[in-house]
């Protein structure tokens, strides 16, 4: 089959949905022939080959964060395949960037429609999404949004860890334990929802370091205290080593579509606490799920004793979607294309 596939960002890009396509593109490319459309990435090249599938990522004139950059990209991609989407069988899309192609693929005779929501919004551009393919998400917290914008039943596909996950912790015995979270500079994950809880830890006597890493995060410099230690755009090569260096990773997100950084630490070892308002909450074990009003007791177990880190870890580990490989994830989603 020749899969056309449309997204926001090229394997690897900025965030979640570049992890995704990553994952997912190589798996799609073992049985089928497989395009992707993309502009935002980390490499030069216009035109390449990713384990199988054929990249070609536009020049991202329009991916300025402005006012109307979604309208733009849109518009930009496809401009860039309307001569071209006839001649694919099927159409995998991924967020509201890829309305307008999904839109095409309808008038060309394309029957085979598919888009994957990942983060809802609720922008016009989306209904169009959900209006002409058959619809993916990740959660049932984002099949719900999906529900009470659209009207439309989403089908749930939940991603699978983004690397192969080890089968020991790393149990660091230190005086000063390391709470490490991954945030790129947004709203959504901002270290501040989960700052007072931090700070009444501190006021009781908790000696501890906070470490926040992601893109942009040197913009959180001005609005968390002195003692919030800040690593920005850490090289992918590197980030396996920032969560090794960690004790506890605080995944922050209100709400959160999925989280797929949750599912990376516990893959590398480390025990990791996420939002109540986070899909991936949804597939791991309630002592791994925290709220604004229980974090400080949460976390107060964790820093005083290893051995409940450790335990954290093993019920981590041992949760279904930890096992789920990200040919699964294919499975379900070409299951609908065939």
């Amino acid at each position: 089959m020749r899969i056309l596939s449309v997204a926001w960002e090229c394997p690897y890009g900025y965030g979640g949905l570049g992890t995704f396509v990553a994952k997912l593109l190589p798996e799609m490319a073992k049985k089928h022939e497989v395009t992707h459309y993309c502009l935002l990435g980390s490499s030069e090249a216009r035109f390449m080959f990713y384990h199988g599938a054929r990249i070609i990522r536009m020049r991202d004139v329009v991916v300025d964060r402005s006012g109307g950059v979604a309208n733009l990209a849109a518009v930009a991609l496809a401009a860039d395949t309307l001569n071209v989407v006839g001649a694919y069988e099927a159409v995998l899309g991924h967020d509201l960037h890829s309305a307008l192609v999904l839109l095409a693929a309808e008038a060309a005779g394309v029957d085979r429609r598919a888009v994957y929501i990942h983060l809802v919004t609720g922008l016009p551009l989306e209904f169009i999404a959900v209006t002409y393919a058959k619809t993916y998400t990740n959660s049932q917290l984002s099949a719900r949004q999906i529900k009470e914008h659209y009207g439309v039943d989403a089908t749930v596909v939940y991603p699978a860890p983004p690397i192969e996950p080890v089968n020991e912790p790393i149990i660091r015995k230190t005086d000063v334990p390391i709470i490490l979270i991954p945030s790129r500079y947004q709203e959504n994950k901002h270290p501040k929802h989960v700052l007072p809880a931090l700070e009444k830890l501190r006021e009781k006597g908790y000696k501890f370091r906070v470490v926040v890493f992601g893109k942009a995060a040197e913009l959180y410099r001005k609005e968390l205290p002195e003692w919030f230690e800040i690593l920005s755009d850490v090289p992918e090569e590197s980030k396996k080593d920032v969560y090794r260096s960690a004790d506890i990773v605080l995944q922050v997100g209100f709400p959160e579509p999925f989280g797929l950084v949750a599912l990376e630490a516990i893959a590398l070892g480390v025990p990791t606490l996420v939002s109540n308002l986070s899909g991936v909450a949804e597939v791991l074990p309630k002592e791994a799920v925290y709220t604004k009003e229980n974090l400080v007791e949460i976390l107060e177990q964790l820093l005083m004793d290893s051995k409940i880190r450790e335990e954290l870890w093993w019920k981590e580990r041992k949760s279904q979607i930890m096992g789920r490989t990200w040919s699964d994830v294919w499975k379900e989603i070409e299951s609908f294309l065939a």
